[in-house]
């Protein structure tokens, strides 16, 4: 008899085989059936309706493993010393985080059509912005932002910085090295953190 601790760890392996699949086919659709035969042993339920659920379970794999590492990365920091170690971890700065962020262009993409997906992106990227505003929001109590800076904007503004820097690092990687979009993302931390001078 399986419990909830088994139902647990066979949608845990599950979303980790979506996330293997779709980031091996570039993005591409993957069908249930492909993730049930890429499980061994086979989950007691699959739960996967379409590619859509597919798609889904891949970037909530992902988005997990993302909360992890900024949270690791973050633990005994705060303020902008946060914001500046779990910020450049979004960037597609390796092979892991390339994956990830290509899988993020596949949701846009598939969001343009599939109301189902537009609606969990949306839900996770608001998650992802409250993060954001929260560490900001300790920056601005910490004296180290600028005056004026409105962190709800803010923290809009930088995550939108991200989308685009890896965009760009993912088709034009002549124009734009990893390297170079970290330094774009710390000139913008710069431009919103006080002088200590």
């Amino acid at each position: 008899m399986s419990g909830p601790q088994d139902a647990a760890h066979d949608q845990d392996r599950v979303r980790a085989a979506a996330f293997r699949l779709v980031t091996a086919k570039g993005g591409a659709a993957v069908a249930p059936e492909e993730v049930a035969a890429a499980l061994d042993p086979p989950p007691a339920e699959l739960d996967l309706a379409d590619s859509d659920d597919v798609l889904l379970a891949a970037v909530h794999w992902s988005h997990l493993r993302i909360a992890r590492r900024f949270f690791d990365l973050t633990a005994g920091r705060f303020g902008l010393a946060a914001l500046r170690t779990g910020l450049a971890d979004l960037l597609p700065l390796d092979e892991d985080r390339l994956r990830e962020s290509m899988l993020e262009v596949a949701v846009w993409h598939r969001s343009l059509a599939a109301p189902k997906v537009a609606e969990s992106n949306r839900r996770e990227r608001e998650d992802l912005r409250v993060i954001v505003r929260g560490v900001l929001l300790d920056a601005r109590d910490n004296g180290e932002l600028v005056d004026g800076v409105d962190v709800d904007r803010a923290a809009t503004d930088l995550l939108a910085l991200i989308d685009g820097l890896s965009v760009h690092v993912l088709l034009y990687p002549d124009r734009l090295s990893p390297a170079a979009a970290a330094r774009t993302l710390d000139a913008e931390l710069d431009r919103i953190t006080r002088s200590d001078g």
